[in-house]
């Protein structure tokens, strides 16, 4: 089963993309995940690449800003691809299948 549950921060903005000859839309953002590490007695944080899609990606353009705490749910991808000096680089993307606002929205004066 492929299946990841995330709770963390967004690190940015995030930007409503398009791409193919249907004007698919999606968010590419990355995820701030802290961990604790009950060894070492320190947190530390990862940082998750997510890719959202259609009315999901809209929806999280419109209403995330950075800083704001998402769960998200989603599956992992792995993928490759060659660099601008043809070497090969390799990538994992969480896609997201669903979220929930964790954090209320900030008052705006």
């Amino acid at each position: 089963m492929n299946r990841v549950y995330l709770i963390g921060r967004v690190t940015r903005d995030l930007e409503l993309q398009h791409f193919g000859t249907d004007e698919r839309n999606y968010v590419r953002f990355t995820l701030a995940v802290d961990e604790y590490n009950s060894t070492t007695k320190e947190n530390t944080t990862n940082f998750i690449n997510i890719v959202a899609f259609d009315r999901k990606a809209e929806i999280l353009s419109q209403y995330i800003t950075k800083g704001r705490k998402l769960s998200i749910e989603g599956k992992l991808r792995a993928g490759s691809y060659l660099d601008k000096n043809n070497s090969k680089k390799y990538a994992v993307d969480i896609i997201l299948e669903d979220f929930d606002f964790i954090d209320n929205k900030p008052n705006v004066i």
